[in-house]
Formats: C-alpha cells, sequence, structure tokens
C-alpha cells in the first residue's frame, strides 16, 4: 500500500525531470549544437533585404550568394528561441538598420556542406546560456531529488516506522498546545528527519564512548570565546559575497538605458556586501580592544538540575564603565543544532529550547573586572553533545555590553551535563533575579487589568478597550499585524513576479509554452495564498461586547461582517487560553496568544488574540471569565 501512494510523488518528480530536459533540448542544447556547427563554417557577404525586431526577437531577411548559386537566408544567432536578456537583440537591430540604411553589405557566415544554411553571428551568448542550462538544471534537480526520496522510501529498511506526515501533523499540534515547540509544521518535520538520521548513525557506529574533556576547548574549567573565528568567517564571508556580487554594478547601467528600471534591485547584492564587510570590521575592532575573555566555569561542567555559573575577566574593561552600562547581559541558552533540506540547500539551523538572561555582578579586579554570574538550570534539559556533528544539542554563554566605543559582544560553547552539581564562589544568582522580575512584572499586569487599565505591554499592540457602566468592549482593529502583511506581501510580490516571468514565457507555442504553465503553478497558488494573506491580515478586525452575562463577536473584513455569534452565559463551558504562534527565539521570543470561548457543543468562539506573553494572557482570561460568569480552564 506504501508503494502505491508513492506513485504520484514519483511522477511528479519525473514530470519536473522530463519538464527541464525539454526545455533544454529546446534551448540550450540547440543554442550549444548551433554554436558548434556555427565555428568551421565559412565567411561571406550578403544584402540585408528587411529588418525588424522588439526587445526579444529580432527578424531579418537577407540574400547572398555562395558557389555560384543564390540563397536567402533569415538566421541571426546561434539562438533560436525568444528572450529578452541583456541588450543583444537591441545591439543587433541596431548595427542592421544602419546597414540597411546605408546599402552596405552584410558578413554573414555559410556552411560549405550546405550553403542554404548561413548566420550572421555565430558568436555564443553565453549569459543567456548559463541562465537557460541552470534555469534547465534546477528543475530537473528538484525532480530528481523527488524521484529518489520517493524509491527510497519505498525501499526503506522496514523496521524504521516512521509516522506518516498526518501523524506527525498531529504530534506538531500537540506540541504547539503544550509550549514543548514553536516552530512551524515544516520545521518541525525537518527536524524530525535530523534526529531520525542522527539516531540511524548512531546506531550504526560502533564506537567507545567519548571522554567530554577531549573536545577541544573543553580541557579546563577556563573556556575561550568563539570571538577570533567567527571574525574570521565573516571576513571570509564578506569577501566571497562581495567578490561574486560586484559584477552586478557594471551590467546594471546598461539595463537603465534600456529602461529596465526593475534592474535596481541587483544594488540589494552589493548592499548586503557593503553591510557584510561593516559586520567583519566591527567583529575586528572589538577583537582588538578587548582581546581574549576567558570564561572560568564554576561548576565545571556546568550542572543540568544545578548550576551554570562562573565568572569571566575582561582585563581592558574599566570598573565605572561596566557598572554603569545600561545594557550588560548575561545569558544561558540551550540550542537544538541541526540541518534542514538536502543536497547543495542543505543549511544548519538553530532552535532554541532554553534560555535565560540577567545582569552579572560586576567586581573589581587587578585589571579590568570580573563579571560574576549563576544560573539554576531545571532538571530534564538535554546534555551538550560531545562530537557536535549531525543534528545535536549544545549549550551556550553570551555576554554583551553596551558602552561608549566598541561594545563588547561574546559566546562561548560550554559543556553542560546533568550532574546536578553547584556552584562554590559564583554567588550572584541570574536565574532568582530573573524569576522574581518576571513575577513583578506579571503582577503589574494582572493589578492592571483588575483595574481596567488595558494600556499595557503585552495588550496595547493589538487590544482598544472601552468601557460603559455594565459593558465592556474589547477591539481587534484593522492594520494590527504589520509585520506579518509585509512578510506577506513580500511573498505575494516575490512569488507573483516569478509566476507573472514564466506565464509570460509560456505564452509561446507548443510542448514548451504547456510545461512553462505547468511549472509556474505551483508559484501561483504561493502567490495566491500570500496575496489573500496580505489582505485578510489588514484588513480584518474583531469586536466583542460583554454585558450582563451575555457575550456578541463580531468579525468584519474591512466593514463587510464574516462571522456573528452571540452567546449566553449559559452556552459556555469555560474560557481557555490558546498559543497561537510566536516571534523571535530564545531570551527574545514572544509568544502570541487568543482566548478562546468553549461551548457546550465543543465549539470555539475568540474572544481575543494577538495578546502577547502567556501571564498576560491569563489575567486578560480570568478577568473576562469574571466579567462573564463562567469558569476557566
Amino acid at each position: 500500500m506504501r508503494r502505491l501512494l508513492i506513485i504520484p510523488v514519483l511522477l511528479f518528480g519525473l514530470v519536473f525531470v522530463g519538464g527541464g530536459y525539454y526545455i533544454a533540448a529546446e534551448t540550450a542544447i540547440p543554442m550549444w549544437q548551433n554554436w558548434q556547427q556555427a565555428r568551421d563554417w565559412r565567411p561571406a557577404y550578403a544584402r540585408l533585404l528587411s529588418v525588424a525586431g522588439t526587445e526579444n526577437e529580432t527578424t531579418v531577411s537577407y540574400a547572398y550568394e555562395y558557389g555560384g548559386n543564390s540563397y536567402r537566408g533569415s538566421r541571426v544567432g546561434v539562438a533560436e528561441f525568444n528572450d529578452n536578456i541583456g541588450s543583444w537583440h537591441r545591439d543587433t537591430q541596431t548595427w542592421l538598420s544602419e546597414l540597411k540604411r546605408s546599402n552596405d553589405t552584410l558578413p554573414i557566415w555559410v556552411n560549405p556542406s550546405d550553403p542554404a544554411e548561413s548566420i550572421i553571428d555565430r558568436n555564443m551568448r553565453w549569459g543567456l546560456f548559463a541562465l537557460v542550462s541552470v534555469f534547465c538544471s534546477i528543475f530537473m534537480l528538484i525532480g530528481g531529488g523527488i524521484v529518489y526520496g520517493s524509491i527510497r522510501a519505498v525501499f526503506q529498511h522496514q523496521t524504521e516506522h516512521r509516522p506518516s506526515m498526518t501523524q506527525q501533523h498531529e504530534i506538531w499540534q500537540k506540541a504547539r498546545d503544550d509550549g514543548t515547540t514553536d516552530v512551524g509544521f515544516l520545521e518541525f518535520h525537518q527536524q524530525y528527519l535530523a534526529e531520525t538520521e542522527a539516531n540511524s548513525n548512531s546506531r550504526t557506529v560502533t564506537a567507545t564512548p567519548l571522554d567530554w574533556r577531549s573536545r577541544k576547548g573543553w580541557e579546563s574549567p577556563d573556556i575561550k570565546s568563539d570571538a577570533g573565528r567567527s571574525t574570521w568567517f565573516f571576513w571570509l564571508f564578506a569577501l566571497i559575497w562581495n567578490a561574486v556580487s560586484s559584477p552586478v554594478v557594471f551590467i546594471l547601467p546598461d539595463e537603465l538605458q534600456r529602461q529596465n528600471y526593475a534592474a535596481l534591485l541587483v544594488l540589494l547584492f552589493p548592499l548586503v556586501g557593503a553591510f557584510l564587510l561593516f559586520m567583519a570590521l566591527r567583529r575586528s575592532l572589538e577583537l582588538r580592544r578587548f582581546g581574549r575573555v576567558l570564561l572560568h566555569m564554576d561548576p565545571y561542567p556546568g550542572a543540568i538540575g544545578g548550576h551554570v555559573g562562573g565568572h569571566l575577566q575582561v582585563d581592558t574593561l574599566d570598573h565605572r564603565l561596566a557598572a554603569e552600562a545600561t545594557q550588560l547581559t548575561v545569558t544561558l541558552e540551550c540550542v537544538y543544532s541541526y540541518i534542514s533540506g538536502s543536497g547543495k540547500n542543505r543549511s544548519r539551523r538553530e532552535s532554541v529550547k532554553w534560555a535565560e538572561q540577567g545582569r552579572p555582578r560586576v567586581d573589581r579586579a587587578p585589571r579590568g573586572v570580573n563579571l560574576v554570574f549563576r544560573f539554576a538550570v531545571p532538571g530534564g534539559l538535554p546534555e551538550a553533545d560531545i562530537e557536535q556533528t549531525g543534528a545535536y544539542h549544545f549549550w551556550r554563554i553570551g555576554i554583551k555590553a553596551e558602552i561608549p566605543g566598541i561594545d563588547l559582544d561574546r559566546s562561548y560553547n560550554i559543556p553542560v551535563f546533568a550532574t546536578g552539581a553547584t556552584s562554590s564562589s559564583a554567588s550572584h544568582d541570574v536565574s532568582a533575579l530573573f524569576a522574581a522580575t518576571r513575577k513583578r512584572e506579571s503582577d503589574a499586569a494582572k493589578l492592571a487589568i483588575a483595574s481596567g487599565r488595558f494600556d499595557i505591554e503585552g495588550l496595547s499592540r493589538a487590544l482598544r478597550f472601552d468601557h460603559e457602566g455594565n459593558r465592556i468592549r474589547l477591539r481587534f482593529p484593522m492594520f494590527r499585524n504589520k509585520m506579518l502583511t509585509l512578510f506577506a506581501a513580500t511573498f505575494a510580490g516575490g512569488f507573483g513576479f516569478a509566476c507573472y516571468s514564466m506565464f509570460d514565457m509560456a505564452r509561446a507555442d507548443g510542448l514548451f509554452g504547456i510545461f512553462m504553465a505547468l511549472f509556474a503553478l505551483p508559484f501561483f497558488l504561493v502567490a495566491l495564498f500570500a496575496a489573500i494573506a496580505t489582505l485578510y491580515l489588514p484588513l480584518n478586525n474583531l469586536c466583542v461586547d460583554i454585558e450582563a452575562g451575555r457575550v456578541t463577536v463580531m468579525r468584519r473584513l474591512l466593514f463587510v461582517p464574516i462571522f456573528a455569534r452571540r452567546l449566553s452565559r449559559n452556552d459556555i463551558a469555560h474560557l481557555e487560553i490558546k498559543r497561537s504562534g510566536s516571534t523571535g527565539q530564545g531570551i527574545d521570543k514572544v509568544e502570541h496568544f487568543k482566548i478562546r470561548a468553549k461551548d457546550k457543543q465543543q465549539r470555539h468562539v475568540t474572544l481575543a488574540e494577538d495578546i502577547d506573553g502567556e501571564d498576560v494572557a491569563m489575567h486578560l482570561r480570568d478577568y473576562l471569565a469574571q466579567r462573564i460568569g463562567v469558569a476557566t480552564r
């Protein structure tokens, strides 16, 4: 049964392979063959009869004599398909028009074996050839990857019981509901595949367990930062990027002369290159100012179910500057690193599983300062992987200080294991201060909501609150999802432009046009979905009225109602909060929630949405439940 289910996927992949090959057979392959054949042709002269054309096609007619016989020709270049790449057509039409006006002879190349074959320009257009070759190769590689993946899935070992996509989606949905993951389904699926591959590899390798001290950099409690390595990486990446992207600047003037102002978008590449050079220079200056900054761990190694702490000695940092720094933070993160994608599209990604942040204590030292800290790490978190290959977990300490001049910014890959050990010298408890700060913020939010003040962080972004006697109104107005709207609009524009370009090329007759239209279909669907989201996200608005145990909910798109519901106190079983997503990750992660009313028929009605933070959502839920007179969950 499983093999039968693979057949549609296999056929889909074969369509991509066949389509890519067909396009290559109509474009790149004949272009290469024409160029090779014309290299041995003989020069001759012709009389130009007519010339016409557009920006993507040049049409000519000319007459010539060869070997005592008369012939007519119409071939211009080695490419026998229409295109608008570069200025070749414009330049060729200008040159031919000048020859026609001056009645000059036209130099051509004639096939001595078959004089009826001739061509005006036998040179290879390498830019066009490279473009169509890469375009066809991408489709054939995509199709080949799909075919390979489907065949591999069929012949995969029967003992590996991989859940189906539906089961994985259910697992992902449950993980999102209980807060154990905050990633999208595709990223969750990629993480699952990475973990499966890592576990499979670990079963096939029968090596003796490694001592964690065998990892380079973990030999002693004094841990070095990655500042030097990351600085070299930034310089290398910046130089490569600028070397690759700099030629686009030379293409731009020619495109602007053709009034192709969309080509200005290529300026993004050198701008990104300039930013990368700036980041590399900034990291070099930071490394030069602060030099080597060692992290002395206490305990060593860090302990899950115990403490992760120690002190950082910064010899070149003045005590007064460190003590007065408004932004001085130390961050501890448990990170899951995995590889997503396949083939040349493989890339390493990170997902922060747990994080805390606080301010270290600043102590004077014989030279500079000591930054002292200690985190209390809960049990049950994954240990640091020793080899750190494939998919693995690692622990990271980060220290940042915003001070005049160059800021301090270092990170450390540290050993952390489930030993339960505690610190003997680092007494500054960052975790306790973090918990106390969060409790103060939660209590302040609870007090504000209970007193009818809703202009607080977590609510003010989306909620507008009105109170008239016993009636309260919650309004979630239009244009409250600006970043999501911008993201959706970017997707709609990018995929829409790609779809338009493909359909424009598909206007050619024959099977080529059918294949181009077929390839454009997925881009069209993504562009359509993104366009709908671009309209819905900013224009939808929600209004909830609560009065005397009655709840009226109205959602509109602009001013047009698309959903309405009226509930009484007796219709509602309870109110609950549901996580709807998150932005950022690690210590900067902001979780978003909605509040729903669940009726006696197990249906859900949204009463509030786009709430930032679980504590704020819980306090607002309790407030609304009290006003309506129902229970909470």
